[in-house]
């Protein structure tokens, strides 16, 4: 048995974490240990949204390039079909 017991690998210890109610707005300063007032909690939805805008404006911008890409290849082979059709 001692053979066995040298080549056992222990599973390893589950951990359940179970998070509660997280509000970061209302949330103290861990810095300046004060509840932000409301013109900081205006500033952060306002942040919150500019990021949202920003990310899906890239995403749009890369939806757009290759739909450009793809009218140019269709465009380009129409064009080669017409010039050997002649």
């Amino acid at each position: 048995m001692a053979i066995f017991s040298f080549l056992h690998r222990p599973e390893p210890k589950r951990f359940t974490y179970k998070p509660r109610y997280y509000d970061p707005d209302k949330e103290k300063d861990a810095e300046t240990g004060h509840v932000p007032d409301e013109t900081e909690l205006f500033a952060r939805r306002l942040h919150r949204s500019w990021e949202s805008k920003r990310t899906a404006r890239n995403e749009n911008k890369r939806k757009s390039s290759s739909r450009a890409i793809i009218w140019s290849v269709v465009i380009l082979a129409l064009l080669l079909y017409v010039i050997y059709k002649l």
